[in-house]
C-alpha cells in the first residue's frame, strides 16, 4: 500500500509548534535557572550580617564603612536588574555581591573578636604587672621611709593601679593599659627614689667607717669593760662585754632614721661614737627611763659647722641635742625624734648593765642588713637592664 505524503499544512504546523516550544523554553529558561528571581534570601543574610557587625564589640568604623559600601553596591545592582525588562533580568551578580557582603561582615566581626581577645590579654598582663609592682613598692615603703616626693609618687601609683583594675573589669581595655602603664611608671620612679635613700648602707667607704667604729669599740672592751653598739639597719642594740656580745635588744629609731642626723628637728638618729653622760630613772624622763648621750660631741659640731659653711644646711639651722636611749619602745616602727627606744623590760635590763661613761657607738649598718641587700639587688637589676 502506498504511504501518503504529509500535507504542506501539517509540516507548517509542526514547524510552528517546534518554534513556539523553543521560544517558550528560551523565554522561561532564565526563570528556571533563577536568574530572574530577586535574591531575597541573600539580601536578608547580608543585612543580618551587617547589623551584627555594626553592633559587634571592637569593630572599627573604617571596617564597617567598607562593608556598608559593599552592601550599597549589592543593592544598586539588585535595583538595576529589577528595573530591566523581565526577559533581560539577571540577578546573579547581585546575589553574589550580597554573599560577599555577608562574608566581609563575618570576617570583620571575627577580626574584631581577635583584637578584643588580644586587647583583653594585654590589659590583664599590664594590670597584673603594675599591681604586683605597686604592691611590692608599697611594702618596701613600709620598711623604708621614702622621701616625701617618692611617697607622693607611690600614692599616685596606687590610685592608678586601682583605676586600671576598674577599667579592666568594665571591659575598657585601652584605658586599663594606659592607667596600668602610668601606675608602673610612677611606682618605678618612687621605688628608684626610695631605694636611693638606702644606697649609703651598701657604700663600701661608708660601711668601712662604720665597721671600724664597731670593731674599735668592741676591741676596747676586751680588757674587762662594756660597750653598746647600736645598728640602725638591723634595728638592734647590742651590749658587749670583754669583746663578746652579751645582750641584744630590738629598737625603734627616729622617724627619719635612714639618714644621719644633721640638724635639730630632722627626725634622724645620729651616727657616731658617744658615751653615756647620765642615767635617768622613772619620773626623771618622759619615756620611762633614759641613758643620756653626749650628742652633739666635738665631731658632730665640726660636721655641722662644715655643712652650714658649704650651704648644705640652712644658715639658721640649729644642731640637735637631747639624744638618748629610752623606754616606751617595742612598737616595731621608727617614731622618735632621733632617740633610740627600747621596750621597757629591755630598757630595765640595759639600764642595770651600763654605767655613766659606757661607750655607745651608733652605726648605720655593717653591710649585711636588709637595706644593703636591697640596694645591691637593685644595682644588679639596673646593671642587667643595660
Amino acid at each position: 500500500m502506498e504511504l501518503r505524503r504529509p500535507s504542506r499544512r501539517l509540516v507548517i504546523a509542526a514547524v510552528a509548534a517546534i518554534t513556539v516550544a523553543t521560544a517558550a523554553v528560551a523565554w522561561t529558561w532564565p526563570w528556571l535557572q533563577g536568574r530572574h528571581h530577586p535574591p531575597l534570601a541573600a539580601r536578608s543574610e547580608a543585612e543580618r550580617a551587617l547589623n551584627t557587625a555594626v553592633t559587634g564589640d571592637g569593630v572599627l568604623p573604617a571596617e564597617i564603612a567598607l562593608v556598608r559600601l559593599q552592601m550599597e553596591r549589592s543593592i544598586t545592582e539588585d535595583r538595576r536588574q529589577g528595573a530591566a525588562f523581565p526577559w533581560r533580568r539577571d540577578f546573579r551578580a547581585a546575589a553574589s555581591s550580597y554573599r560577599l557582603t555577608a562574608a566581609n561582615a563575618a570576617s570583620v566581626l571575627a577580626a574584631a573578636g581577635r583584637r578584643v581577645a588580644e586587647a583583653r590579654q594585654a590589659a590583664e598582663v599590664a594590670v597584673a604587672s603594675s599591681s604586683a609592682l605597686v604592691g611590692d613598692t608599697d611594702r618596701l615603703a613600709s620598711g623604708i621611709k621614702f622621701p616625701q616626693h617618692e611617697r607622693a609618687r607611690l600614692k599616685r601609683a596606687v590610685a592608678l593601679a586601682e583605676e586600671a583594675r576598674i577599667a579592666l573589669k568594665e571591659g575598657d581595655f585601652e584605658s586599663a593599659v594606659k592607667a596600668a602603664t602610668r601606675a608602673t611608671q610612677e611606682a618605678q620612679a618612687a621605688r628608684l627614689g626610695g631605694v636611693r635613700v638606702v644606697e649609703r648602707f651598701a657604700n663600701r667607704e661608708q660601711v668601712a667607717i662604720w665597721r671600724r667604729w664597731q670593731d674599735e669599740t668592741i676591741a676596747a672592751t676586751r680588757g674587762g669593760g662594756s660597750a653598746v653598739i647600736v645598728n640602725k639597719e638591723r634595728k638592734e642594740v647590742a651590749l658587749y662585754r670583754n669583746g663578746v656580745r652579751a645582750r641584744t635588744y630590738q629598737a625603734d629609731f627616729g622617724k627619719n632614721s635612714l639618714v644621719d642626723k644633721r640638724v635639730a628637728g630632722d627626725g634622724a638618729t645620729p651616727e657616731g661614737r658617744y658615751r653615756v653622760t647620765s642615767k635617768r630613772g622613772r619620773g626623771q624622763t618622759t619615756y620611762y627611763k633614759a641613758l643620756m648621750l653626749d650628742y652633739p660631741n666635738a665631731e658632730d659640731r665640726r660636721k655641722f659647722a662644715q655643712d652650714k659653711k658649704a650651704g648644705r644646711i640652712a644658715r639658721n639651722a640649729r644642731i640637735g641635742h637631747l639624744i638618748e636611749i629610752h623606754g616606751d619602745g617595742g612598737r616595731d616602727e621608727n617614731w622618735t625624734q632621733g632617740c633610740v627606744a627600747l621596750a621597757n623590760p629591755d630598757m630595765d635590763d640595759l639600764f642595770n648593765r651600763v654605767s655613766v661613761g659606757t661607750p655607745v657607738t651608733i652605726i648605720g649598718g655593717d653591710g649585711t642588713g636588709d637595706y644593703s641587700v636591697l640596694w645591691r639587688a637593685h644595682a644588679a637589676s639596673q646593671q642587667g637592664a643595660r
